[in-house]
């Protein structure tokens, strides 16, 4: 390893890991060199997961704007793209710049567009090729976008529900929003949208409540469109499908969309790495007759540097390194030098602390100041946002890539 010590978890490839990136690539992560913790994503498992909602979606004629919250990594998400994705779901005008800049043109924006600064630049980068849509739930949202001359933005009412997030809570205010859309000379309805995924979650999988509100989105698109509300000249949308319910997606609002020769829109983003926890138990692949499941992607690979007592080691890894917003990091392997052995099912995280992780074990387990322990990661949302390099490795190890994040 060369002097430069200035590790960390926001570090350049160079500082994190002792050379330059592209010096990296086919050097191997448990060759000694490279200080812990790491978190990397496994090649093999990114390629299987591309290629199976690929699939998925060429099954259930279905289109997929992957949300590049996820990863902000412009690597994958041209591989996402690479693979037939229709383009890219943000979650604000950062992240459309962002990719924008990375060569992304068809963008949608998966909240409501209402800063004036932002309306502004969107307004300006669709005269220039770039291909927006944004949700609306309210009269004011629409005038603040036909004041802002957004006409070169294409707009989606958002469809909500009580307790939900944003959108619009009943049928009849789907409509009258689409009335004023069609009223305004600088806005162009072309759909609508919703997210079932606030309604499930690894406490509460009431798919029940996922599957009335995706009628209820289902509904409403047939009622605006039965009205001829939405812009003729453009291909209507109805976009939904977080990593959770897109199977119930396309049952109940596919054959609406195919009826009305819509574009059904997924948007899931989590599917590329999958996860050790919360979509493990979620997703639709998991449960598909057809297609094999997604693979688990991302790893956190830490170290112990305490034994204290018999039953617990402290892993040099925390909040600072992982999610743990949606479950905490699961054990998988243990290393020691080349060896490398899958874990008892009792090892359990029991708590993170900012760098610390408290891993139960038992008694009598091998384990040592010094090994190495690879973790599964729950949500690998709010896991990619704490690194700005991300190691890409073979199944043995080897890197293949450096993913640079941008968030």
């Amino acid at each position: 390893m060369t002097a430069s010590l200035r590790f960390s978890t926001k570090a350049a490839p160079a500082d994190l890991v002792g050379g330059s990136a592209d010096g990296l690539i086919g050097r191997n992560i448990f060759d000694g060199s490279f200080p812990s913790p790491l978190v990397v994503a496994r090649a093999t498992a990114i390629e299987h997961n591309l290629a199976t909602m690929s699939e998925f979606c060429r099954m259930h004629e279905a289109q997929l704007a992957p949300h590049g919250k996820t990863t902000m990594s412009p690597a994958l998400l041209s591989r996402q793209i690479a693979r037939g994705a229709w383009g890219v779901t943000v979650a604000n005008v950062v992240q459309a710049r962002t990719l924008l800049h990375h060569g992304v043109r068809r963008i949608m924006l998966a909240n409501q567009l209402v800063n004036e600064a932002a309306i502004a630049w969107v307004s300006e980068a669709a005269t220039h090729g770039l291909e927006l849509y944004c949700f609306v739930d309210s009269r004011e949202g629409l005038l603040l976008l036909d004041r802002g001359d957004a006409r070169n933005v294409s707009v989606l009412v958002e469809i909500g529900r009580a307790g939900g997030r944003s959108g619009v809570r009943d049928l009849d205010a789907a409509v009258a929003l689409a009335e004023e859309a069609d009223a305004l000379p600088s806005v162009r309805c072309v759909g609508i949208a919703g997210y079932e995924g606030v309604f499930i979650s690894a406490r509460n999988s009431d798919r029940q409540a996922v599957r009335e509100y995706l009628r209820q989105l289902a509904a409403s698109f047939e009622r605006i469109a039965g009205l001829g509300l939405l812009d003729a000249a453009r291909t209507p949308i109805i976009t939904a499908g977080g990593s959770a319910c897109f199977d119930d997606v396309v049952d109940i609002v596919g054959p609406v969309a195919k009826a009305h020769e819509a574009e059904l829109v997924l948007r899931s983003g989590c599917y590329i790495t999958h996860d050790s926890g919360l979509y493990e138990q979620l997703s639709p692949l998991s449960r598909h007759p057809c297609l094999p499941p997604l693979r688990p992607a991302l790893e956190a690979i830490a170290q112990v540097m305490s034994r204290p007592e018999p039953d617990l080691a402290l892993l040099d890894i925390g909040k600072r390194d992982v999610s743990f917003d949606e479950g905490l990091p699961v054990p998988l392997w243990r290393q020691r030098r080349s060896r490398r052995t899958a874990v008892p099912a009792s090892w359990r995280v029991t708590k993170l602390m900012d760098q610390h992780a408290f891993l139960g074990i038992s008694p009598t387990d091998e384990l040592a100041v010094g090994d190495f322990v690879t973790l599964g990661i729950s949500h690998p949302c709010t896991t990619f946002d704490k690194w700005t390099h991300i190691l890409e490795v073979a199944d043995d190890g080897t890197i293949v890539a450096v993913l640079a994040t941008e968030f």
